[in-house]
């Protein structure tokens, strides 16, 4: 659902930072932003440089775009929301099928050596029978 939420791109920062028990210097040093310069834009009244934006956008990548810049949408990207990379889902399913594969043959292995085992084990209960006829 996508709200439109009337505010300065600083009450959706504060917001932001009181979800994720932030405050204005722990972004500055996490985002790698100059000392001081979010208190320095949240007194010009101007709001923030492209450049701390693009930074703080880096710095927490579930902080939904849409919601910090315009004030749309939730606070936070859904999983969902990621992109998908195609290329590196198809690896991963092409991986896992060979890994099927590689345990299907194993277990058909395994079956053949348990049916070797039991045939092994009746035929030595079967001479021990014959043994012990003898014995008596």
């Amino acid at each position: 659902m996508i709200k439109k939420m009337e505010s300065t791109l600083f009450t959706r920062l504060d917001a932001f930072m009181q979800c994720k028990g932030l405050n204005d210097n722990r972004i500055t040093v996490q985002a790698k932003i100059a000392v001081g310069t979010i208190g320095k834009q949240r007194r010009s009244g101007k709001g923030l440089s492209y450049d701390s934006i693009v930074k703080i956008l880096r710095t927490y990548p579930d902080l939904n775009p849409s919601w910090f810049i315009l004030g749309v949408g939730e606070m936070f990207l859904k999983e969902n929301n990621q992109p998908i990379n195609l290329d590196e889902l198809i690896n991963t399913v092409k991986a896992q099928e060979n890994t099927i594969i590689k345990q299907e043959e194993k277990i058909n292995l395994l079956i053949s050596q348990l049916d070797y085992m039991r045939t092994q084990i009746s035929l030595n209960q079967e001479y021990l029978r014959n043994i012990l006829e003898k014995i008596k």
